[in-house]
């Protein structure tokens, strides 16, 4: 920011400044740079410019709204340039942008995207590559940006699209459960009777508990058991469920008294981790009421959404086949990018959950999650219920014999691979098992994205053009 581009202030303007004033960009986890920046547009005369390096994850995440409102409802932006997956800082593992503002509107802005950064740094002419954007396209929500070169496949898979929160219902994309303490409510069993559990416990000790004051529940694991769309989901561990519902329908927590009577093992475990759970730190949220409700969860969101039968479980932070369908009523955790977020149907709409699951995981669904979601060193990108929201899902139009066949194949191709994941699950130390069977899935699963290439109206050419985001944002 040139110093000739800052207003003079009088000093009764210089006295506001000096206090203790809210920011417009201070939303929600905001990072200390969107202030920095609101600070050098309020110091700006009238057609002065300040440029930034910052990182890009402005554009994307919900906390920045702030500040991708205020740079857009003025249409301040004047130039953008994404180093994309590039390290500009040695030694630092962080995405960056260059933004240039000017304090006037602009009926355009200028945007580029740097893939030789090489030839970027010694200003090689070849390397500057802009292209026109209207300062409409821009808002408030998440700035959704690509190139001259990429904008045609962008326009093909969201021509016929609407946004999953739209396809499903916002209601229905939701968050897992929190419990504020997952070492406590969150075990895997030892052995088990009829009736009941026995497992060790934070304290070291084994426990015997009721299997009725239980649901199951899926714990994040690494390895050949980890989750993935092309394998059956199952839970490997439960979790302590101390709800029920009322007579109006509604979950409720049990009471203290109904659980010693109904539950005795569970109540003398309960009495065992009180100190633990009647921690201030927990924060139990909202406050409770009475004294006897500290073994509440800390968080009441998706209780009820949770239990739903049929659903699709996705991880937070994730690269592909990170998209799980549960039949077995697996309760998960929410938790920033070390959680999970769930997706379900409503009854009475025609799509499949598992034609979503297909669409989400093909390489266009793979591309349109790195553009609405930030993206993280080795090709992780955040899916969380927002993002979620916003993916453009193809639509379908049940009233066409050949759109709807269209999507009944997809979902039992779909259901096909995943029978295939669970059998090379079973032979992957056997490789002569093994080979015919990954050969089989390999060729099943172009067959899937050449049939979804289709229905996008895309040659398998222009497909091919999409960015992999795992091999560009691959550690080092």
């Amino acid at each position: 920011m040139k110093t000739e581009d800052i207003k003079a202030f009088t000093p009764k303007e210089k006295s506001l400044y000096e206090k203790d004033k809210r920011y417009k960009t201070a939303y929600k986890q905001y990072d200390k740079y969107f202030l920095f920046i609101e600070r050098a547009l309020n110091l700006l005369k009238p057609a002065g410019c300040l440029g930034y390096i910052v990182p890009s994850k402005f554009m994307k995440v919900g906390a920045a709204k702030g500040l991708r409102g205020l740079i857009a409802n003025n249409a301040y932006l004047k130039t953008l340039i994404s180093f994309g997956a590039h390290q500009i800082f040695a030694d630092k593992s962080t995405y960056t942008c260059i933004i240039v503002l000017e304090k006037s509107e602009h009926d355009n802005f200028k945007y580029s995207e740097v893939s030789d950064f090489i030839s970027w740094r010694v200003r090689n002419v070849n390397a500057y590559k802009f292209c026109n954007r209207a300062s409409t396209a821009i808002n408030s929500d998440t700035w959704v940006l690509c190139t001259d070169e990429l904008l045609p496949l962008l326009k093909a898979v969201t021509a016929h699209s609407k946004p999953l929160g739209d396809i499903v219902g916002d209601d229905y994309i939701f968050n897992g459960i929190q419990t504020s303490a997952n070492k406590i409510y969150v075990f895997v069993p030892a052995s088990e009777s009829r009736t009941t559990y026995t497992f060790r416990a934070f304290d070291g000790n084994e426990y015997e508990v009721e299997k009725a004051i239980t649901k199951p529940y899926f714990k994040t694991i690494q390895g050949a058991d980890a989750m993935s769309t092309y394998r059956t989901f199952r839970p490997n561990a439960r979790v302590f469920f101390p709800y029920k519902k009322g007579n109006d329908g509604h979950l409720q927590l049990i009471p203290l008294a109904t659980i010693q009577r109904r539950y005795p093992l569970f109540y003398a475990f309960l009495m065992a981790a009180k100190p633990e759970l009647n921690k201030a730190s927990r924060d139990i949220q909202p406050k409770p009421t009475i004294a006897d409700e500290w073994y509440r969860y800390g968080r009441h969101q998706s209780l009820e959404a949770c239990e739903i039968k049929e659903k699709m479980i996705v991880g937070v932070l994730a690269q592909a086949d990170k998209y799980a369908i549960d039949n077995n009523g697996t309760l998960v955790s929410s938790g920033g990018t070390a959680g999970y977020c769930l997706v379900s149907i409503p009854s009475d709409s025609p799509y499949s959950i598992y034609y979503i699951q297909a669409i989400l995981g093909s390489i266009q669904g793979e591309w349109l999650a790195s553009l609405y979601g930030e993206i993280f060193r080795g090709g992780y990108i955040a899916r969380g219920t927002k993002v979620l929201k916003q993916i453009p899902i193809r639509e379908i139009d049940f009233t066409n014999p050949n759109e709807r066949n269209v999507h009944d194949n997809i979902v039992n191709r779909q259901k096909r691979l995943i029978e295939l994941g669970d059998k090379i699950s079973k032979v992957a130390k056997n490789r002569r098992s093994l080979i015919p069977l990954q050969r089989q899935f390999d060729s099943l699963k172009q067959e899937q994205q050449n049939v979804i290439n289709m229905l996008y109206g895309m040659t398998n050419d222009e497909v091919s053009l999409i960015p992999k985001i795992k091999e560009l944002y691959a550690a080092d």
